[in-house]
């Protein structure tokens, strides 16, 4: 009962981390992990050390109560039978199918408890589920194995491709990869794998190839995707003039790319200038005219989604470790802070349900709930037994959406919302000389004299 009564007091407290630690114990079980590991594991394997222990330790890591695995390591070595050493040779061996399966197994249950919450995002062209793919170079780490210790180039320790899946909220395949200087276009294969029948792929120019597209038409799905400058089009219509989008007016004409696969065309001339200076933006779809070229050219501004969770990732949550060079170390961070990522989501679904999708999305702030779990997980974790959290490990998809939706009315939205902020100003700098600096106290001073 007193257990109990510790847990109320977290939930009236610090609502959002009971709810995330609840999808934790239920989808993000030491079970499901262990069972991941044999199933998708094929050089590794487990003695002494479980798979499931490794990813506990990695994800206070990625949530952010602890500032590296050996830290982690530290709190809870009383339960670990090994070394510190033989945990890090276990991180540097993870293998890329392991990670794959987590991100695609446990993106399934969350989907499937969202469901229960609220309807998933209304899709913008009928009959497609709209997918946003993009990559990711992960930054250089302090940390620097031998082999990189000899320059004083930044150590990238690899880089992922991620599917963002906008219906879900959820990122819902994952490819790691140890090269970081891996061309994204080198794996377009792998990714192109990820696409069934009526997805609509959405992704920038580097996605822009015939094999790409070609992969993704033969699928069943579709692609709207910005021209790269060396894809090849051939015209085979008049261009013609479809009315303006938010950033320009619209073009359209049909055109063949170089592999003889036929599509559309959509160019955009530019109110504002690009960053490099360019007045024009072409994307080539191979939708049907019933989707308008208009709506086109603004569907292609929800890239952002996927950008915006990568922020998030890197912001909110501890994707990069600074500490895990090896590859494959760091590479299964990015993997559990992705996991971390995806049951936020399914937290925010929960308060969708409670207060409305529009309503959360507009005004409730990411950072101000990764805020939170980060500083409360770990007192939680302490304050409630093992054996209380176990009664929700058990549970339907049905049954763990009515306890978040539960826990979700104890909420004071004013601690999460967002707090916006009017246009930034264009402001005229001074140029300087390299590595030259101001004193704030001394410029401040100067101009409160001159309003005197």
């Amino acid at each position: 009962m007193a257990l109990d009564t510790v847990l109320q007091k977290f939930i009236e407290k610090r609502p959002i981390t009971v709810m995330l630690a609840v999808v934790l114990e239920n989808v993000f079980s030491a079970d499901t992990f262990d069972r991941i590991f044999d199933e998708a594991s094929e050089r590794q394997y487990t003695r002494e050390l479980a798979f499931s222990t490794v990813a506990r330790l990695m994800s206070q890591v990625a949530l952010g109560p602890m500032a590296s695995i050996h830290a982690a390591f530290r709190q809870d070595r009383a339960q670990i039978p090994v070394t510190i050493g033989a945990v890090y040779a276990k991180l540097k061996g993870v293998e890329t199918p392991v990670m794959q399966r987590l991100v695609e197994q446990t993106s399934e249950s969350l989907a499937a408890v969202a469901g229960h919450l609220t309807t998933v995002r209304v899709q913008p062209v009928q009959g497609y589920r709209l997918k946003v793919i993009d990559g990711n170079v992960l930054a250089g780490t302090d940390h620097r194995p031998g082999v990189v210790r000899d320059t004083n180039a930044a150590a990238l320790p690899g880089l992922a491709m991620v599917e963002y899946d906008y219906g879900s909220g959820l990122i819902t395949h994952l490819l790691p990869w140890a090269d970081a200087h891996t061309n994204e276009r080198r794996l377009m294969a792998a990714v192109a794998e990820w696409v069934q029948p009526k997805d609509l792929i959405l992704a920038d120019r580097n996605f822009c190839t015939s094999e790409f597209l070609g992969a993704v038409a033969s699928r069943g799905g579709a692609f709207l995707v910005r021209r790269h400058g060396s894809s090849a089009v051939t015209p085979t219509g008049e261009w013609r003039p479809c009315g303006r989008c938010k950033t320009g007016t619209v073009w359209e004409a049909d055109v063949t790319l170089s592999s003889g696969l036929a599509c559309r065309a959509i160019r955009i001339v530019r109110d504002k200038p690009l960053a490099d200076g360019g007045t024009e933006v072409m994307l080539l779809t191979n939708l049907s005219r019933r989707t308008k070229a208009q709506a086109l050219a603004t569907l292609y501004l929800q890239r952002w989604t996927v950008e915006e969770a990568f922020r998030q990732l890197t912001q909110y949550l501890s994707c990069e470790v600074k500490t895990l060079g090896h590859p494959e170390a760091a590479l299964f961070a990015f993997t559990m802070a992705v996991l971390a990522y995806n049951g936020l989501a399914c937290v925010r679904a929960a308060l969708a349900s409670i207060r409305g999708r529009d309503r959360v999305a507009e005004g409730v702030s990411s950072y101000y709930l990764a805020s939170e779990v980060r500083g409360s997980m770990d007192g939680l974790r302490v304050a409630v037994a093992e054996r209380v959290w176990g009664r929700y490990a058990r549970l339907s998809p049905a049954e763990m959406a009515a306890v978040l939706k539960e826990i979700a009315g104890n909420i004071d939205w004013a601690c999460y919302a967002k707090s916006p902020r009017g246009p930034k100003k264009p402001i005229s700098r001074k140029k300087v000389r390299r590595g030259s600096h101001v004193s704030t106290g001394k410029l401040l001073a100067e101009q409160a004299s001159k309003k005197r």
